[in-house]
């Protein structure tokens, strides 16, 4: 089995239940090619929840969070702190060893500012514009999941920047030489005009679902991912349903029956 980077969403991981069956399916997975799974999660969710209960408005545009320096601190503590810790402990549950980190440790992922498409101020919103695998290698030569938080430091400023998931994903992948890239989300699939899940996608009809604005709200931050992880290197996508009996197991042994697969 080759390097595979694993992205877990926040509405996936906020459910106890969900979140136990998925940690089991990727300790199994690792047993199978140690040294050789990454996992990116996010943590939308959980940072609203939080935002909520300091009395801060969560916002959105385009399918990103619109971030001030309040939410982005807000992020850095969900992402960084609550959301990769738990994932740590839960593993170690199973006698497996993980790292959370977020972009900033060993200077993995450096970033720019971003703005929407349109133009729109997102505030300490980035992309990642560099990646530096040593650490994380490093983890995996010790035989360690990497756990990586969607954040990562302004290339010349060092303020950390909150990064859209899945484009996270894509940059982890892309940088850390990773030969397939899982996307588990609650929605389970692309769907068509009609909605109904699509099984295949290449570049072009990605390109067509983004232009002709079929793919909306999440999705497309997800689909740009996918175009930029496939201009990287990844040689397969997929975008799975959590809730699927075994739908990680199914995706990474390529028995994927579920779900959108993208090459």
């Amino acid at each position: 089995m080759r390097r595979t980077v694993i992205k877990l969403g926040g509405s996936v991981i906020i459910d106890p239940a969900l979140r136990r069956k998925l940690i089991t399916q990727i300790v199994e997975l690792a047993s199978l090619s140690p040294g050789e799974m990454i996992v990116v999660h996010g943590g939308g969710k959980q940072i609203a929840s939080l935002l909520d209960r300091l009395g801060i408005e969560s916002k959105f545009h385009d399918g990103l969070r619109v971030t001030d320096k309040d939410a982005r601190d807000a992020a850095q503590m969900v992402l960084s702190g609550q959301v990769g810790k738990d994932l740590v402990a839960q593993f170690a549950g199973h006698g497996v060893a993980s790292v959370s980190i977020a972009g900033g440790d060993g200077m993995s992922f450096l970033a720019e500012k971003m703005n929407a498409e349109d133009g729109t101020d997102l505030g300490f919103v980035g992309r990642i514009i560099e990646t530096r695998p040593g650490l994380i290698n490093a983890l995996l030569e010790g035989q360690m999941i990497p756990v990586v938080a969607c954040l990562a430091l302004g290339r010349h400023d060092y303020e950390y920047y909150n990064i859209n998931g899945d484009q996270m994903a894509a940059a982890v992948a892309g940088g850390c030489g990773a030969d397939r890239l899982v996307f588990v989300t609650d929605v389970g699939a692309v769907r068509d005009a009609n909605g109904h899940n699509i099984s295949s996608l290449n570049r072009e009809q990605i390109l067509q679902l983004l232009d002709s604005g079929v793919a909306g709200g999440g999705m497309r931050p997800k689909l740009r991912a996918c175009l930029e992880a496939l201009e990287s290197g990844v040689n397969k996508i997929m975008i799975i349903g959590a809730a699927e009996e075994d739908s990680l197991l199914q995706a990474v042994r390529d028995d994927l029956r579920i779900g959108t697969s993208i090459s």
